[in-house]
């Protein structure tokens, strides 16, 4: 009978043994925090979505146990939104932590989960390098307005040598650590105002965030986080063409007007080509921008004024309502040509002509040459004076 019990309790532990072998473990021990609730939660991209707690007793101990992770996943283990640790925990690992529970994020070792280790090896240096950051930001703000400007450049060239060592550190960091998620987690690392260490937008920085979504999307292809990575990297470089377009377009608009065709409030599609010969002022608006809707009251004056000297305004407006568009019209009795696509802030014509802010507008003399920019007020009339 002895025998029976003994072959029994062995087979129960092969049996347990194995079921935990199929699942992940965060197990470990938490000083000073009696009494208080350990959350376990999963980072997702959107929201950290509550997986279990704890109360914890005077010895500390926890213990959290999940199914098999089918990709490394991100946990914050913490006993207040301001007192928390980051983990990265991979398939079944079994990750031990101790810690303070005055202070988790200075305290805490971890055991058990490479990926976890990672990630307090780059909180501690992005901690460091924020602490630096904000001593010197404050210094900075403190200088009278009379302060020498070398103090302020010796405090920007300090600053300047922070952010390359940090962003050096990260650089080797990603490159030795191509196919683990605690790259992407570097990637995304943040200052204390909430700006982002790394600029995707930089050429030299955009290679990073190439490469490991590169890495992991060959590993990890249907993990969300790697899905927004790489959409991430494709819209970077997207807008990178973007501005180099419109920067072009730009370089040539002295040699030649970008054309522009689009609808006025009937329904009439009219051309700007098709003015030529006249002194045109080409003008962006919106009917929700108070700014365009004043700079039109004066606009008026000068059109009644120069009209049939050959002066013609073909204006863009760039709104998404073709009812609030057709009612400004019609309310402000604008006598001018006035189209529009439609697509609100996504005009086609505003891009194409780099409209950064409303109003906006272009003097096109009689041969097509852009003559003026930004023209308005009395700088309007004094230009047309001179071409008129």
């Amino acid at each position: 009978m002895r025998q029976f019990f003994f072959i029994f309790s062995v087979l129960l532990v092969i049996f347990f043994s194995g079921c935990n072998k199929n699942k992940y473990q965060i197990k470990g021990t938490i000083s000073n925090a009696e009494g208080k609730t350990l959350v376990l939660e999963k980072m997702q991209l959107d929201r950290n979505l509550p997986v279990d707690s704890v109360a914890l007793n005077k010895n500390g101990k926890f213990s959290f146990t999940g199914e098999r992770l089918n990709i490394p996943t991100f946990f914050k283990l913490r006993l207040s939104p301001a007192n928390f640790i980051t983990l990265l925990v991979d398939t079944t690992e079994h990750v031990t932590i101790t810690a303070n529970g005055k202070n988790l994020e200075d305290t805490y070792s971890v055991e058990g989960s490479l990926g976890s280790r990672k990630i307090q090896i780059l909180n501690q240096r992005l901690k460091t390098l924020r602490g630096t950051v904000d001593s010197l930001m404050t210094v900075y703000e403190s200088l009278p307005e009379e302060e020498n400007s070398y103090r302020k450049s010796e405090i920007g060239r300090q600053l300047k040598n922070a952010m390359d060592e940090h962003k050096n550190f990260i650089a080797t960091f990603i490159m030795d650590n191509p196919r683990s998620f605690a790259s992407y987690y570097a990637l995304f690392q943040r200052l204390s105002d909430n700006t982002l260490v790394l600029n995707v937008m930089d050429k030299k920085e955009q290679v990073y965030f190439a490469t490991i979504a590169t890495s992991l999307n060959l590993l990890y292809p249907e993990s969300p986080r790697v899905k927004q990575l790489y959409n991430y990297v494709l819209s970077a470089k997207a807008q990178e063409k973007q501005e180099q377009l419109l920067k072009e377009i730009e370089a040539k608009a002295e040699e030649t007007i970008p054309e522009i065709s689009e609808k006025n409030i009937h329904g009439e599609e009219i051309a700007l080509s098709s003015l030529r010969g006249k002194v045109v002022l080409l003008s962006f608006w919106a009917s929700w921008d108070e700014t365009s809707r004043r700079a039109n009251d004066h606009l008026k004056k000068v059109y009644e004024k120069y009209h049939d000297q050959g002066f013609e305004i073909y204006q863009v407006s760039l709104d998404r309502s073709k009812v609030l568009w057709e009612n400004a019209v019609v309310k402000d009795e604008l006598p001018w040509i006035n189209v529009s696509d439609l697509r609100y802030t996504d005009s086609y014509p505003a891009r194409l002509y780099n409209v950064r802010q409303l109003p906006a507008n272009y003097l096109i003399s009689r041969d097509g040459d852009i003559i003026g920019k930004n023209l308005f007020g009395s700088m309007l009339e004094e230009k047309l004076e001179e071409v008129l």
